[in-house]
């Protein structure tokens, strides 16, 4: 309680003086007196001035009254606010309110609030007070006062009187020596009664003699980056301290779980560690460890809350080992994040390797130096423990790239279960995946080292398989293996075609080779799968041969000014060459259509072409072997009908199946190509009518239309001009008109180009050109002696060649005159 009924208290009696608050005597007499006219006078400070009136606060009652500068003795001009007056207090014959009469003005330090007692008493800080009074500055003469003593942030002294004890107030104000007062010192003090609420105070406390320091021990539990919390060796609990209470020399020393010994004091109401000194480490012991090793299983794992930042983050709660005794009873003991032997993630069921520690301080048992034995994971049929390659590290984490999933998983340097193996780049690693709840994402914890080569992250098949490069590597030819991790499955490759083991035609790509590849080459290779995808590539890539050591066969099938186009033995496709890839084993000017010709492929610009082309004898080449008799027939699809390059023969459909000499019947569509066509100029053309025979492949027995003839009928026209070496026909076509190309090459046998001249008379074949979508003429053969085309022909100009012709009237213009009258620009007219 805060009230003492003793007789300390200053009894208020006529002629008797206060004493201030710095142990003197004012030298007025008690505020509170009767005038020899009977009138009872107050104390008080002016609180507020107005224009004409104010208010002042009372020292005898808890209220503030009005007073009119009437009432002033002197020049109202003269008060301010905070002056110290003496006043009658009347009654307002209006209103009924107190109002103050005869102010006087009193010399500053004569009015007090409070009444001090004579004597000074003896007592012992019981709590320090943390913060400043409020209202306390102007030594008990605030306005608010009353307040100061319900503040929670005062301190308190406990004393005795009549043997009992009570609790009195004090602020930082009150104290009245140069000394530090900290609880536990014993001091003196006055006691000063508030003469408008009655509330007790210490007042002018001084220290008399300080409390015994007591040393106490503990280690360091946690540091931050101006201060940590010590755990006291004398009993269960943490006292916070600051860095400025490092007794000077040691604070190199200041480390996570150093022994330290200390004082405490109370500051703001709170025990701080101050003079704290660094002991050699281990000097602080709390707990007696047993030396017996024990086996047991976690129950109950510790749980670790984070909040990244945000807030202070809460201890961890204890977890729970079961074991047996030795008596055959099942025990558990509890256990703290600070008795595991590591920062890992335990699970529940793990089995724990751990001895029994018994508090010095509260004599209880837990189990401490706990370490893993056997994950539960381990004791499990299935496992559900991932495998990866450590593919960075940070300040206290890292990521690990997964073998079984596509992902980089994060993790925390205190998840290794290993303790003292120190993590390095593309160390391989076994772990779990936990979720972290905190921020919604997976990540990689209880991670243990693996032997290196441990982790695989791809499966390469045993046997090798062959195959052809079908494409090659755009970029640099990459000599290193890259790491799988690195493989894109866009990114740059080549293609290798092959049989798989089924016998189905397939192809796969390769991202790196020790060699340089081109298309064509054969290889030996082995497939590769990623296991976490199951991207499928080619490794251990090597030549077996390359592609120009492969000859192949083929007819020259078409030739232009400075390129050509070979037809394969197969008749399957066409190659284009450039006559400089002749320059070496041949003239391309001494090659003719239908020459047999040997060549490699290459590809050049994205496209194949034939290279070291050589020119073969005639004869080198199987034919097919010609069956005897022609047959009738219509072209159904012509040669190279669309894009697709593997769409070069053309079909021809049959009138009447010939006897094929075999058991299978004859089909009804044969393929050709152009070294079918026994003249290679003509282009046959869909709905075509031809006559030809059936060839027998040599190889494999595929029949085929080969020596086919055109039926299509000789059309009839005119030279239209000869241009150097080609020239143009007039023909008609269903009644109308048409003009067609020919080149000088495109002439009949025995024609000459130089023969023809514009209007002469021949016939020729249309042929049409697939890739420039027009007629041309070929086959043409001159006819007769040139005839002048019609519209070269001079008109006749003799009146006797022309038709009678009778005047009706002669011309007259608009005026009635002949002509027209035309005005020159200079007025003149002309007729």
């Amino acid at each position: 309680m805060y009230q003492s009924p003793g007789p300390f208290l200053n009894r208020s009696r006529s002629g008797s003086f206060s004493r201030s608050l710095n142990g003197k005597h004012h030298g007025s007499p008690n505020p509170v007196f009767q005038t020899s006219m009977g009138s009872i006078r107050e104390t008080g400070i002016i609180d507020k001035l107005m224009h004409s009136f104010g208010f002042i606060t009372c020292c005898e009652r808890n209220e503030s009254i009005f007073f009119h500068f009437s009432q002033y003795s002197g020049s109202s001009t003269e008060l301010v606010q905070g002056d110290e007056v003496e006043f009658e207090v009347g009654t307002d014959s209006r209103s009924g309110k107190l109002i103050a009469r005869r102010v006087v003005r009193l010399p500053t330090g004569t009015v007090s609030f409070e009444s001090i007692s004579e004597e000074r008493l003896l007592g012992k800080v019981d709590c320090e007070p943390r913060i400043m009074a409020s209202g306390d500055h102007d030594g008990g003469k605030g306005s608010r006062g009353s307040k100061s003593y319900m503040d929670p942030g005062m301190g308190r002294i406990i004393y005795e009187r009549s043997g009992e004890f009570f609790f009195v107030p004090y602020a930082l104000t009150d104290v009245n020596d140069e000394r530090e007062i900290h609880k536990g010192d014993e001091v003196s003090f006055y006691m000063a009664k508030n003469k408008r609420t009655g509330a007790l105070r210490a007042r002018l406390v001084r220290l008399v003699q300080p409390a015994k320091i007591e040393t106490i021990q503990g280690v360091v539990k946690t540091l931050k980056d101006s201060f940590g919390f010590i755990e006291r060796a004398d009993m269960v609990k943490d006292v916070f301290f600051h860095y400025s209470e490092l007794v000077k020399g040691s604070e190199s020393d200041m480390v996570l779980g150093a022994s330290v010994q200390f004082t405490i004091q109370n500051r703001q109401g709170k025990e701080v560690a101050t003079q704290i000194k660094v002991l050699p480490m281990g000097s602080v012991v709390f707990d007696d460890v047993a030396q017996e090793e024990l086996q047991g299983a976690v129950k109950q794992p510790v749980i670790r809350s984070f909040t990244h930042g945000r807030g202070k983050e809460p201890e961890p709660m204890p977890g729970q080992i079961i074991y047996q005794t030795d008596t055959g009873g099942i025990t558990t003991l509890p256990y703290t994040d600070k008795d595991q032997v590591g920062g890992y993630t335990m699970l529940s069921g793990d089995i724990v390797h751990f001895s029994i520690a018994t508090d010095r301080r509260n004599g209880e048992n837990r189990a401490t130096d706990v370490q893993l034995y056997r994950l539960i994971e381990d004791q499990k049929e299935e496992s559900h423990r991932e495998t990866g390659i450590i593919a960075a590290l940070r300040d206290g984490f890292g990521f690990i790239r997964c073998a079984q999933r596509d992902a980089r998983m994060f993790f925390h340097f205190n998840e290794v279960i290993d303790i003292d193996h120190k993590l390095a780049q593309h160390d391989e690693v076994e772990f779990s995946v936990q979720n972290d709840y905190t921020n919604e994402r997976l990540h990689a914890v209880r991670i243990r080292v693996l032997p290196q080569g441990s982790v695989q992250i791809e499966s390469v098949s045993q046997e090798f398989l062959q195959g052809t490069i079908e494409e090659e590597l755009s970029g640099e030819c990459v000599r290193n293996k890259p790491s799988p991790f690195k493989i894109q499955h866009d990114g740059d490759h080549g293609t290798i075609r092959y049989v798989d083991p089924s016998g189905e035609p397939d192809t796969v790509n390769f991202y790196w080779t020790s060699e340089l590849l081109q298309f064509g080459d054969q290889v030996e290779f082995r497939l590769a799968t990623r296991t976490y995808d199951g991207l499928v590539y080619a490794v251990d890539i090597h030549v077996t041969q390359r592609a120009k050591d492969i000859r192949f066969r083929g007819f020259i099938a078409t030739l232009k000014d400075s390129f050509g186009f070979i037809e394969s033995e197969e008749h399957d496709c066409e190659l284009f060459f450039p006559f400089s890839s002749c320059n070496k084993y041949c003239n391309p000017r001494e090659l003719e259509v239908m020459d047999e010709v040997e060549y490699c492929i290459v590809r050049k610009n994205s496209k194949l072409a034939a290279d070291e082309i050589r020119k073969l004898p005639r004869g080198t080449i199987l034919t097919e072997q010609v069956k005897p008799g022609s047959f009738e027939g219509v072209v159904l699809r012509p040669m190279k009908s669309s894009d697709n390059p593997m769409d070069y023969e053309g079909a021809i459909k049959a009138s009447s199946p010939p006897d094929s000499g075999r058991s299978s019947p004859f089909p009804q569509e044969l393929p050709y190509s152009i070294t079918s066509i026994t003249d290679h100029r003509i282009s046959l053309q869909e709905g075509d009518q031809v006559q030809f025979q059936v060839g027998i492949g040599v190889q494999g027995g595929s029949l085929r239309a080969v020596n086919i003839t055109s039926r299509r009928e000789f059309t009839r026209g005119r030279i239209e001009n000869v241009k150097g070496q080609y020239g143009f026909i007039t023909y008609t076509s269903e009644g109308r008109s048409e003009n067609v190309f020919f080149h000088m090459n495109s002439l009949a046998g025995s024609s000459e180009f130089s023969d023809l001249k514009a209007g002469d008379e021949v016939e020729f074949l249309l042929t049409f050109s697939q890739k420039a979508q027009k007629n041309s003429a070929i086959h043409v053969k001159k006819l007769s002696a040139s005839v002048r085309p019609e519209r070269l022909l001079r008109k006749p100009t003799t009146p006797s060649a022309l038709a009678p012709v009778a005047v009706i009237r002669q011309p007259k213009g608009p005026d009635g005159t002949k002509g027209f009258a035309v005005t020159n620009s200079d007025g003149a007219d002309t007729q």
